[in-house]
């Protein structure tokens, strides 16, 4: 596995998220103009000024990670003494099934993102038959990251490898070593785009919504963040979808993508059954005993 180059904090990723989504060839998903947000310092150089998305919040609609998770554990907390142990018990996963499907999950390219729901949506997604989809994704991807931003900047907590001892499913890097752990900008993307195609397919809400967790948790497996910024993950993900309900432009796109996915179920396009029961299995919820 190649060794993956982290930025300082998720939200350079919710970047490189929707610049691929772009060079994917989605499209916006409304005629208007996307709605302009701040760019972090973190973000900068992530890439071309020209090519820098835009969530659909503003720095007035978008709720702050700092007020809606808890603050972040400590060492010697009795939380954080829990994540470090949950951490250790975890490395026993590797090379198992899991651990290899938490190393596909390493993944945020588009196409993955929608390959890696398709089975818990019970259809083939694909950006070019889901294109407002794949779209919706990437900029939720940086509300999601622009609400986690000041928690991260604030508890600037460090990732669990760098206190315990125990091989991670990436490669480190000195870019991975420099981020942080709290709350896991993987984890809200994953609970994101679990919420937002849930709505899309109600139907399988509960199918999708467990592989969203199962995202998140991946992050546990590989070693990369702990089990309460995970969980804060989630907690941040939710309210960003709670605000993203009030923007116009959010639902417009969200009605053409359901028409869009519409379409792709009646085409009786699905994914591989036998792939689909083995992802069911391993996409439930961690046993941590």
């Amino acid at each position: 596995m190649k060794p993956k180059a982290e930025a300082g904090t998720y939200a350079a990723m919710a970047v490189g998220l929707a610049v691929l989504v772009a060079c994917a060839g989605a499209v916006a998903p409304s005629s208007q103009p996307p709605t302009q947000t701040a760019i972090p310092a973190s973000m900068a150089g992530a890439a071309p000024a020209g090519s820098r998305p835009a969530g659909f919040l503003t720095a007035q609609t978008r709720p702050d990670a700092v007020s809606t998770i808890p603050a972040a554990p400590k060492e010697g907390d009795t939380r954080n003494t829990l994540d470090w142990e949950i951490f250790r018990k975890t490395r026993a996963l590797e090379g198992s099934d899991r651990w290899k499907l938490a190393q596909a999950d390493d993944s945020y390219r588009p196409e993955y993102l929608l390959s890696a729901f398709s089975c818990a949506a019970g259809v083939t997604l694909t950006p070019d038959n889901a294109p407002t989809l794949a779209s919706i994704l990437a900029r939720t991807t940086v509300d999601a990251g622009l609400a986690a931003e000041a928690a991260k900047q604030l508890y600037r907590r460090t990732r669990p490898f760098m206190h315990n001892e125990g091989n991670i499913c990436i490669a480190r890097s000195a870019g991975l070593d420099a981020s942080f752990d709290y709350p896991s900008g993987h984890a809200s993307l994953g609970w994101m785009a679990g919420l937002v195609v849930a709505q899309l397919v109600p139907d399988h809400a509960s199918s999708i919504l467990a592989r969203g967790r199962a995202y998140g948790e991946s992050r546990i497996v590989c070693g990369l963040h702990n089990m309460s910024a995970v969980e804060a993950a989630r907690t941040n993900a939710a309210g960003v979808f709670a605000a993203l309900q009030g923007s116009p432009e959010f639902t417009a796109a969200m009605a053409t993508a359901r028409q869009e996915l519409d379409a792709v179920r009646a085409s009786g396009v699905a994914p591989d059954a036998a792939t689909c029961a083995r992802e069911a299995e391993l996409v439930k919820p961690l046993a941590l005993d």
